[in-house]
């Protein structure tokens, strides 16, 4: 009696293994997938007001000027190219540039560069954890079910929505902003700048940060939990066919 239990309590550590690897995996999909389409920044350009954003904070800028003087579609392609920059390595952050009198004027500022390095490590190691994520998610579910172990869905599902609540709550509770910058503590060395003030960065000023990453943030846990919810579906269909 006492091994039959054993073994429930290990599959059920082990269904939530597989299940909260899907979920990490369903949010990093949700993530590059929305990246292939530069993070609907053409979208969010019109919805957070951008052009009227850098038309105020553009011409306050301390170190590089002349980004309110270009056109939107430039504004866009300047974001289209520091995020291909981010997603292969951080090659190219220091070559982005715009046209100003006449000449080719450089975005970002060293410390920018540094920081958006900083994000290209992060991707490259939030790339590595989809693979792991991945195969966790879809080989322990196989081995279960052909061994006839089945999830508690129960169990299951309160385990997952515990974490999902404890992570909402701490959002609600603090702030999306406080965990914003809480994160950014947590990731990236603490000799790096990661913010800055609109009239130091147009990084910063083009991104109207941080508004534009709570709309980002938004979609790509709408993507993540639809997945995830793909996922869970194809689940229950493998274990109706296997009992």
């Amino acid at each position: 009696m006492m091994t039959s239990k054993a073994s429930s309590a290990g599959a059920q550590l082990g269904w939530f293994l597989a299940l909260f690897s899907a979920l990490t995996a369903s949010l990093l999909l949700g993530w590059f997938l929305l990246s292939v389409w530069d993070y609907g920044f053409s979208f969010w350009y019109e919805f957070y007001e951008i052009q009227a954003h850098i038309d105020k904070f553009g011409p306050q800028n301390r170190y590089v000027h002349g980004l309110e003087l270009i056109a939107p579609q430039e504004h866009i392609r300047l974001f289209s190219e520091i995020t291909h920059a981010v997603h292969h390595h951080g090659l190219g952050l220091a070559e982005i540039s715009f046209d100003y009198r006449d000449g080719e004027q450089a975005m970002l500022r060293a410390p920018e560069v540094v920081h958006l390095q900083d994000v290209a490590n992060l991707i490259d190691s939030l790339r590595a954890l989809l693979f792991v994520c991945l195969p966790v998610a879809v080989l322990i579910p196989v081995l279960m079910i052909w061994r006839g172990f089945f999830p508690s869905w129960p169990v299951q599902f309160g385990l997952v929505g515990l974490v999902i609540a404890g992570i909402a709550a701490w959002v609600a509770l603090a702030g999306a902003k406080a965990v914003f910058y809480q994160v950014h503590i947590w990731i990236f060395p603490p000799d790096h700048d990661w913010f800055f003030y609109y009239q130091d960065s147009l990084m910063s000023t083009l991104m109207k940060a941080p508004f534009l990453f709570g709309g980002i943030a938004t979609v790509i846990a709408v993507i993540g939990m639809v997945l995830f919810a793909v996922y869970l579906w194809c689940l229950r269909l493998a274990q109706k066919h296997r009992s």
